[in-house]
Order: C-alpha cells, then structure tokens, then sequence
C-alpha cells in the first residue's frame, strides 16, 4: 500500500487565524509592556515624593532662625546622630529630630532671634543649650528640672540653679548647699563652696534643665510660653525612652546598656513636678523612675509644704535609687576631679 505525503493546502480561514492570533499576541505584548513602564514611572515618582518630602521637611527646619538655635546645641563628635536602628549613640539632636521640624519651634527660634536683636537675653547664645551639651542624652541618669534662667548680668549660664565664678551664689542654691552639709549620708560634702558653678554635676550625668531656656534681662518669665516649654517636654520624653550607656553604670554588659533603664527625678516645687509627670504620662514606661519631689529651695518655700526641701535628704536618697538601678552614685562636689 503506498501512502501518499502531502502538505496540505492553507486555507484562507487557517490564515486568517494565525494573523489573528500574531495580533493578539503582539497586543498582548504592548499591554505588558506599557504595564512594566507604567510600573517602574511609578516606582520612580513614589522614590521621587520620598525626596521631595525629605527636601520639604529639611526646608521648612533649616530657616535661618531655626538654623541659628539648633548650631548651638552640639552632638558627640562619634555619633551619627541616628540611634533608631540602635546602632549608634542616641543624641540630643537625633531625639528632638522631630520636633526641631515642627512649626512650634520654628515660631520659638523667630521668637527668640527677634528678642536677641532687640534686648539683652540670658544667657548668651552659646549657653543656651549648655545642660544638654554637657550631659550627652546617653550618660543622663539624674534630671533636675528648674523653671527659669536667671535674669541678672551674667547669672544664667544654661544650667538650671547654677551660676558662673565669680558670681554671687543666688539664695536658692545657697539653700541646696546647706541641704547637701546637713545631709548625713553625703559625708563628702563638709562645707559651704565658694562658687555657684554645677557643671561638674552635669559632667556626671545629672542634666539640670530648666521649663524655659531663655529670658529677657531683669524680666523673670518674660519668655514664657513661646514654644520653650513643648522643647522641653521633649526632651523630658526623649530622656524617658533614651538607651543608657554602659559607660554610665556600674554594672551591666552590652545587653543591658541597649535597653531602657530607670531614671532619677529631682523634683523642687509644684511646676517641676507637674510638668515632668506630665510628660512622663505619656510614656508607658515612667514607672521605671525614681520621683523624688519636695518644695522649692528658695527661700520662700525651702522649709514648707508636707515635704520641705530643707532636711528631705534628696541627694543621698537621689544616690541610693541611682545605685539600686546600677548607676554609680554622684559626687554631689562641685570642686576637684571627676570620679
């Protein structure tokens, strides 16, 4: 039998159907492709908002004035200034990031640049950040909270309650001196110094930080409310939820120096008081610190209240919180080496 090969004759419908199909293939193809382009323009928009948001939030920071306040506030020169993925030391500037961005402290640093022209403020401009500069945001254990600079020539200095040299020691740390003398548990205290100047407080890890960092001369409160008391309730918060050093306990390994850990309150008078635990209700870790709260030191409430600051011991007990929580104690001297 033979069996014939042969190859058929294409139909025109055969034909038509294969056009068809090469048709909608190359439709099909187009879709895709314009679907890939129209993808990746996306992709590149939504990079591109990213920086312009960037840009923006930059922008609207870096005005001249706000530019001006924020130079005087200086970072560790080992930092990166970025502590969220916990690989850097945390700072003052990469924790008040945010609100140095915000429209509250903008209006604040045109505040404060405009009263600099026109009057003479305290302190000077490179002191106004001078508690935070000195006690770096890793090495606070301890905060002392004032209300105030003080307003006379060359009193305030950025340290809250404390003056430079050569300056009389106001009444109010006249009184915190006498507490720390007749304090039995704070034997390295036998007298009266002869100066008012508390960096070396600061240097120790105690941040003495007071509600409103600036004030016009001889006009007590006259930069209240203007955007100082939201700084610092941030920086009250920062404190709050801040990663401790190892360098600023005695004990404790890399482990425990990545979490949050307990701070001391020195808390002197009403305003201090309600103002921290405000701040600190916002927290949920607040029930870590150690509250110690009294009256005010100044001679007007030293020895009042149901818990005078007269005779309340609060630094050896300020020093035995710091201890139960790992910290070495302060030297509560205000002369002589650093420990």
């Amino acid at each position: 039998m033979i069996t014939s090969f042969f190859k058929p004759k294409r139909t025109r419908a055969s034909t038509a159907g294969k056009e068809n199909g090469a048709n909608a293939k190359g439709k099909a193809d187009g879709q895709n492709k314009k679907q890939k382009t129209t993808t990746n323009n996306n992709n590149i928009d939504d990079d591109a908002n990213e920086k312009q948001k960037a840009k923006t939030k930059k922008a609207n920071r870096s005005t001249p004035e706000t530019a001006m306040l924020i130079s005087y506030l200086s970072d560790p020169s080992n930092s990166t200034g970025d502590d969220a993925a916990g690989d850097a030391t945390p700072t003052w500037k990469s924790a008040l990031d945010k609100h140095f961005s915000s429209p509250s402290f903008k209006r604040l640093a045109v505040f404060v640049d405009t009263e600099r022209k026109k009057h003479t403020i305290y302190p000077p401009p490179e002191d106004t950040f001078a508690a935070l500069n000195l006690c770096p945001l890793s090495e606070t254990k301890l905060v002392i909270v004032g209300q105030d600079p003080y307003h006379g020539p060359n009193q305030g200095h950025g340290i809250c309650f404390s003056v430079r040299r050569g300056i009389q020691t106001p009444p109010s740390l006249r009184n915190i001196y006498k507490e720390l003398v007749n304090d039995p548990d704070v034997p390295s205290f036998a007298s009266v110094p002869g100066h008012g100047n508390l960096e070396r407080w600061a240097k120790q890890g105690v941040l003495m930080i007071n509600n409103v960092l600036t004030v016009r001369k001889g006009q007590a409160h006259s930069h209240k409310k203007q955007g100082w008391e939201e700084l610092t309730d941030a920086i009250l918060r920062a404190v709050d939820k801040r990663k401790s050093s190892s360098s600023s306990s005695s004990s404790g390994g890399d482990g425990a120096s990545k979490k949050p850990r307990g701070i001391v309150f020195l808390l002197w008078g009403l305003p201090a008081t309600k103002k921290t635990k405000t701040a600190l209700a916002i927290s949920s870790a607040s029930s870590r610190h150690t509250i110690l709260c009294s009256s005010h030191p100044s001679p007007l409430g030293a020895t009042k209240t149901k818990a005078p600051f007269m005779g309340s011991r609060c630094f050896s007990k300020a020093n035995e919180a710091l201890v139960e929580m790992g910290y070495d104690p302060i030297d509560w001297k205000v002369d002589g080496p650093l420990p």
